[in-house]
């Protein structure tokens, strides 16, 4: 497996009156080619974990083993750490820096130590992932930029060191409803070509159709870890620590209290609309 969290602790302020346990003991397994979606209320650690994940928080207690290394260990290689785990902010655009679109993307290849023909080739490749016409941005000042491809060149710049896990906080923040499906779409395609993908997201709809596996998180801990069907079943549950369910999950149960006889595990709106299609037919 890429990656496994072991019994992590992590407290802010630890040893003042304003300490602040963030995880408790927190524990779970990521497969080679997951999409995983994390969801949570505000507060609850999924930001705090992914830090952690990625090596950028170290934990009072516990492990976080990437393909079977200790990456807090002291004779850990963090380069190797750089390389294989990608990371995506809230709104990624603030982290671009450099004066070029390509020097920009070129960052990270560089710091790993690629050599010149391979750090061309990482960047060719990530502007072509996220859509980009090299030859038409490749010179351009990335502060020039639309905020839309402002993000894609940021997330180009974390995928030119090819990494095997992307994590992603919150990646759809800001963005209207044709650029959230969008990302989503091209999230989605990265995982196909085998990339693990660790997500936190509140869009439920996006998870519902894209992701594999969702883990909840309350209060410091991992509270639910399933299929997007086993954990929006579990409607009130979820209500009872502030979070909803997707749309169209509404939609289906809002039919169902109509009279409507309407499956219960429907989620998506693909479902929703498959099934009223075929109501209409008959």
């Amino acid at each position: 497996m890429p990656l496994a969290v072991k019994n992590i602790t992590y407290t802010y302020m630890e040893g003042t009156p304003f300490a602040t346990t963030a995880l408790n003991d927190v524990s779970v397994s990521i497969e080679n080619g997951e999409f995983v979606g994390i969801i949570g209320h505000t507060g609850c650690g999924k930001s705090t974990l992914i830090q952690i994940m990625a090596g950028l928080l170290a934990p009072q207690s516990g492990q976080v083993l990437v393909n079977g290394n200790d990456i807090f260990a002291e004779d850990y290689d963090k380069k190797l750490l750089r390389s294989t785990v990608g990371v995506v902010f809230q709104y990624p655009e603030y982290q671009l820096f450099e004066e070029t679109v390509a020097q920009d993307v070129a960052f990270g290849p560089t710091k790993a130590g690629y050599n010149e023909q391979k750090i061309k080739q990482s960047v060719s490749w990530a502007l072509e992932m996220v859509g980009l016409e090299e030859e038409k941005i490749a010179e351009s000042s990335p502060f020039e930029l639309s905020g839309g491809q402002k993000r894609k060149v940021a997330i180009a710049g974390v995928l030119a060191t090819r990494p095997e896990i992307l994590i992603l906080d919150e990646p759809i923040a800001g963005l209207d409803p044709r650029g959230r499906e969008e990302f989503m779409q091209f999230v989605a395609k990265l995982n196909r070509q085998g990339v693990t993908i660790l997500m936190i997201s509140h869009n439920m709809d996006g998870l519902c159709e894209y992701a594999s596996r969702v883990l909840v998180m309350d209060t410091g801990c991992i509270t639910m870890d399933g299929t997007p069907k086993e954990i929006f079943s579990k409607q009130e549950e979820l209500q009872k620590i502030g979070l909803g369910v997707s749309e169209a999950k509404e939609i289906a149960c809002a039919l169902q209290k109509k009279g409507v006889d309407i499956p219960e595990d429907i989620i998506t709106y693909r479902e929703l609309m498959t099934y009223l299609s075929g109501r209409l037919q008959k």
